[in-house]
């Protein structure tokens, strides 16, 4: 192309001298332009470069022969943003005129910011060419970058809000915002910074909105309902607040105020109140697969974690026990203890947010089609991971929906596993039980028919000595069958009425003249038949060590109840060994009854102990008993 073409003029074919002068004049005016200015030819193979003015020379530092010919990508380097490169090649495609900024590359190597504008020039038919004009902006980047680091301090901490934080002069132009007012109306700070606030508001709210900007400057605060309008045209439901702001001395400088989403506001309630309705779901499953298939579920439906899984620790593996249905094949794989943020979030307990997964060394996705993703603690027992294709996919809020979500699912699973282990040692119990019955009744069984038969023949006191023996032998058989079946770990409560639980005890109990006193109005969580026997024990212990007249009085303390009587008394010395099983302080005791009291109490999980009553005698205090109000104090 000849430099009149490349000028940017349309040239006659006939040889005017004057017309070659003129643009003799126009070329070396380009050439000391202070920019950079280039024109290209999009009919020939990719759209190479045909004329640059000594401006482009002196920016990029290459001689003009190292320039012609090629496309001006060759500027761009490691670190230069695709978005603006996309930007420009739409502009190009479409026939469009386009500005951007991007760091390009001088032929030494060093980098500088380029402001790019791209025009289309045409015959009046059709594009012809491009004039690409590049400004050297690196001095204004360096000095927002200063100014950016001289505000930091203020700039973080208006940056965690939720809420958008803005300051609107008197002129009504924005003078200070935070980032979520970019991050929610999709427009950069510096458009920002250019327009009009009433811009940000649709057209049908602008009247009020001006009303109430005009009450707040003139020293009334307000709060006010209305849309933000985003770059793309979306209407967002905000509440706005304002106050009047002014100077140190006084003057008027506008107002400050914060918006908040009320959409946001409403969803996270309504993701809250989900998340609670399918933890009872979640704590309802039976099996560790189904708790881990149930959080999973949620996660996909209510949180729209499409691509997500939940691991648990299997020895030194983390194993995927459930995926999201959306999940690629193989979208999740076992995973070593120390490998990838889901072994780092595991050992750490930590969880771990990456916005690209390209840019995190600890990152190990499962697929290489995964850009952001986070990892949450299952508790001691695994991770729950999401994945997404597109970078930055989650933000704080994703996390902490997760975290609770997980936090039902490690409840669940802790609490099953519990049971079964619970399940196995009571099964355990019940072996030992049927065996010891099994075996110590037959013999006893035998030895009361030979007893029958020796009766029969034989009138001897003796005889009566081996009845009451045998006698003894059937109660601790029975003693120590409930020692071994009230030693179960207690699966299955429900509220149990104290008062009832006493009265009802009463009634089964040989309590000759002694007298009940129930101080208690409340109930408890128990298994009912367990806490029954062991108010069995309770009163029967104190009427055959008390007296026939004790008072037995049943109350409350802060967590739990007490049992006493006004007998004698334990001594301090002998409070320990009442416990012990076999202790009895009469001779034709088992001293299996307060053994089994405290078994009772231990597979609740609450502890009893034997102290002074207010009368002197025996009092028993269980506690760390859950009330039925679901409290385990006052």
């Amino acid at each position: 192309m000849t430099a009149e073409k490349a000028a940017g003029g349309i040239v006659d074919r006939f040889d005017d001298e004057a017309v070659r002068e003129a643009l003799s004049l126009r070329e070396q005016a380009l050439d000391e332009a202070p920019v950079g200015i280039l024109i290209t030819d999009p009919d020939r193979t990719d759209n190479p470069i045909t004329y640059v003015n000594e401006g482009f020379v002196r920016l990029t530092g290459y001689a003009r022969e190292e320039i012609l010919g090629r496309n001006c990508r060759f500027l761009q380097g490691e670190r230069t943003d695709p978005e603006p490169v996309g930007q420009m090649r739409a502009a190009i495609d479409a026939g469009e005129s386009v500005t951007v900024e991007l760091l390009n590359y001088r032929k030494n190597g060093d980098p500088f910011w380029n402001r790019v504008t791209i025009a289309p020039l045409s015959d009046g038919a059709e594009v012809t060419n491009f004039v690409g004009i590049q400004q050297d902006v690196t001095d204004r980047k360096r000095r927002e970058r200063d100014l950016e680091h001289e505000r930091e301090f203020v700039e973080q901490g208006l940056d965690v809000l939720d809420d958008v934080f803005y300051v609107i002069g008197t002129d009504r132009r924005l003078r200070r915002w935070n980032q979520r007012l970019p991050e929610v109306t999709g427009y950069t700070d510096d458009e920002i910074a250019e327009m009009d606030v009433l811009e940000f508001v649709p057209a049908d709210e602008r009247e009020p909105i001006t009303g109430s900007i005009e009450n707040v400057l003139n020293g009334e605060p307000e709060t006010v309902e209305s849309a933000l309008l985003t770059a793309d045209g979306e209407r967002i439901p905000y509440e706005f607040t304002g106050s009047r702001l002014t100077a140190p001395g006084g003057e008027l400088v506008g107002l400050v105020g914060v918006g908040r989403e009320v959409a946001e506001r409403t969803r996270r309630r309504t993701v809250l109140e989900s998340l609670h309705g399918i933890a009872t779901t979640i704590q309802n499953e039976e099996s560790v697969d189904g708790v881990c298939e149930r959080t999973v579920d949620a996660a996909a439906d209510v949180l729209e974690f499409d691509l997500c899984s939940l691991l648990l620790c299997e020895g030194e593996w983390l194993v995927p026990r459930a995926t999201s249905a959306e999940a690629p094949s193989g979208g999740s794989r076992p995973m070593r203890l120390d490998q990838g943020l889901a072994g780092k979030t595991f050992r750490t307990g930590n969880s771990h947010r990456v916005d690209e997964v390209s840019d995190d060394g600890d990152a190990d996705p499962a697929k290489e089609c995964y850009r952001s993703g986070f990892s949450v603690a299952v508790g001691e027992r695994g991770v729950f991971q999401a994945a997404s294709t597109e970078p930055a996919a989650f933000d704080a809020q994703d996390v902490e929906f997760a975290e609770l979500l997980v936090s039902h699912a490690a409840s669940a699973i802790e609490r099953i596993e519990r049971e079964s282990a619970l399940e196995r040692q009571n099964e355990r119990l019940e072996e030992f039980a049927s065996i010891v019955s099994h075996d110590l009744r037959n013999p006893l069984n035998v030895a009361a028919g030979r007893l029958d038969l020796a009766r029969e023949t034989c009138d001897d006191d003796n005889l009566e000595d081996v009845a009451r023996a045998h006698g003894r032998m059937e109660a601790l058989i029975d003693d120590l069958l409930a020692l071994a079946r009230e030693g179960r770990s207690v699966l299955e409560t429900e509220p149990v009425d104290v008062a009832a639980a006493v009265a009802d005890c009463w009634c089964h109990v040989e309590t000759a003249e002694a007298d009940l006193e129930v101080e208690t109005e409340r109930s408890i969580v128990a298994d009912p038949s367990r806490f029954q026997r062991l108010l069995e024990n309770l009163v029967r212990n104190a009427v055959e060590h008390a007296g026939p007249d004790v008072t037995v009085r049943v109350g409350d303390l802060d967590d739990g109840i007490y049992v006493e009587d006004d007998g004698p008394g334990i001594p301090a010395a002998n409070r320990e060994a009442v416990f012990e099983t076999g202790y009895s302080e009469f001779q034709d005791g088992t001293g299996f009854g307060l053994g089994i009291v405290e078994r009772i109490c231990e597979a609740h999980g609450w502890e009893v102990a034997v102290t002074d009553g207010d009368d002197g005698g025996a009092r028993f205090e269980l506690s760390g008993i859950e009330f039925a109000d679901g409290e385990r104090e006052r």
